[in-house]
C-alpha cells in the first residue's frame, strides 16, 4: 500500500474494529475522511481485500501463496508494526490473480498452471517457514526452495542451496523433497539437503527416509538418523558418523560446526555467508585440518583462532579481502 490514502483507509479499518462500543465521535471523524475525494475508493479497496482475506484464510494453497508474499516483503526491507490482517490483505491482493491460475476439479488434485509459491533467502540469510501442513522448512544462504503442494502429496523442490526439512507427522500425504535427480520421501522426521551444482547431500537428523535417483531402477536408499548420503556423478554412497548429521544441520541455528575439515573446505563455508570473502594463498594452508564451532557471518573470531592455534599469517586489505597463507 504506497496510495496514502490506502494507508488512511487501512488504518481507519483497524481503528472501527477497536471502537466499535466506542461511541459516535470514531465514526463520525471516519464518515468526514470517508467524504473526502478518492478515500471513498481506498475504503472499497481495503474492505474487499479483507473480506477476500478472510474468506480464502483457510485455503491450503492461499496458506501457502501468502507465507510466500510475507517472507518475501520481509526480506526485502526492515519490518514496520502492521496489524496482522494488513499483512494478510497485503498478500491476498498480491496473490489474487495467480490463484486464478490454479483449476480444482473434486476428489482430484490440483493442476499447477501457475508457478508454486518460492521461498528464498539472499547471501547471509536465514529463513524459517511453517507450511500449510504443520511442517517446518528453514533456508540457509543463498537457497531458493519451491512449494508444490498438491491434494495427494506434499511436495517441494530444492533449487539451491539447503534446507532443513521438520516434517509434521501423522499426515496422510506422502512429504518429498526433490533436489536434482534426487527425491527425498520422508514420514514424520527431520532432515537436511544441500544441493551443490555437483552434488546433493542428505543428512537425516532423526526418523527414517528414503532416496531414489531419477531414471534409476531398484530400490531407494533407506536411510537412518546420522546417514549422510552424497549423490553424484560418481554414484550414491552412505556413510553413518554418529551427530555428523547434526553437525551438518547446526547452519540452522547460527552456526557452523567443523570436525577434521581442511582449512579450504572451512574457508569455503565461511565465504557462503557472505564478505568479507576468505582467500587461501598456498596448497599447504589449504590442507590444514581444522575443527570447532564458529556463529555464520561472523568472520573475526574464526580467524583469530587461525592466528593463535595454526601455523599461518592472516592478512587483512584496505579494500576488504583477506589472506591465510602458512607460515614461512
Amino acid at each position: 500500500m504506497t496510495d496514502p490514502a490506502m494507508i488512511e483507509a487501512a488504518e481507519w479499518a483497524e481503528r472501527l474494529d477497536r471502537d466499535r462500543d466506542g461511541g459516535g465521535t470514531t465514526r463520525a471523524r471516519f464518515d468526514d475522511w470517508h467524504a473526502r475525494p478518492g478515500h471513498a475508493a481506498a475504503w472499497a479497496a481495503v474492505s474487499d481485500a479483507r473480506a477476500t482475506s478472510a474468506s480464502l484464510a483457510d485455503h491450503p494453497d492461499m496458506l501457502a501463496l501468502r507465507h510466500a508474499a510475507v517472507a518475501r516483503a520481509a526480506l526485502g526491507r526492515a519490518p514496520r508494526r502492521v496489524a496482522p490482517w494488513m499483512l494478510a490483505a497485503a498478500a491476498c491482493a498480491a496473490v489474487v490473480a495467480p490463484l486464478t491460475l490454479w483449476r480444482f476439479a473434486d476428489d482430484a488434485p490440483a493442476v499447477r498452471i501457475a508457478e508454486a509459491p518460492v521461498y528464498r533467502t539472499a547471501t547471509g540469510q536465514r529463513l524459517m517457514v511453517t507450511l500449510t501442513d504443520g511442517s517446518r522448512l528453514t533456508l540457509d544462504t543463498d537457497s531458493r526452495v519451491r512449494m508444490a503442494y498438491t491434494a495427494t502429496e506434499r511436495r517441494l523442490v530444492l533449487e539451491r542451496g539447503q534446507a532443513l526439512f521438520e516434517v509434521a507427522k501423522h499426515q496422510r500425504r506422502p512429504f518429498v523433497v526433490t533436489a536434482g535427480a534426487q527425491s527425498v520421501t520422508a514420514h514424520g522426521t527431520a532432515f537436511d539437503v544441500r544441493f551443490d551444482p555437483h552434488a546433493v547431500q542428505v543428512a537425516l537428523v532423526e526418523g527414517l527416509v528414503s532416496v531414489a535417483t531419477k531414471g534409476v531402477h531398484g530400490k531407494p536408499v533407506a536411510m537412518v538418523p546420522d546417514d549422510v548420503l552424497t549423490a553424484s556423478v560418481g554414484g550414491v554412497s552412505v556413510q553413518h558418523i554418529p551427530g555428523r548429521a547434526l553437525a551438518l544441520s547446526s547452519w540452522s541455528e547460527g552456526r557452523l560446526v567443523f570436525e577434521d575439515e581442511t582449512l579450504r573446505q572451512a574457508v569455503a563455508e565461511m565465504n557462503r555467508y557472505g564478505a568479507p570473502q576468505i582467500a587461501i594463498t598456498d596448497a599447504e594452508a589449504g590442507r590444514l585440518r581444522i575443527s570447532g564451532a564458529f556463529r555464520t557471518g561472523e568472520v573475526q573470531p574464526f580467524l583469530d583462532a587461525l592466528e593463535m592455534g595454526f601455523p599461518v599469517t592472516v592478512d587483512r586489505y584496505a579494500n576488504g579481502g583477506i589472506t591465510i597463507a602458512s607460515k614461512k
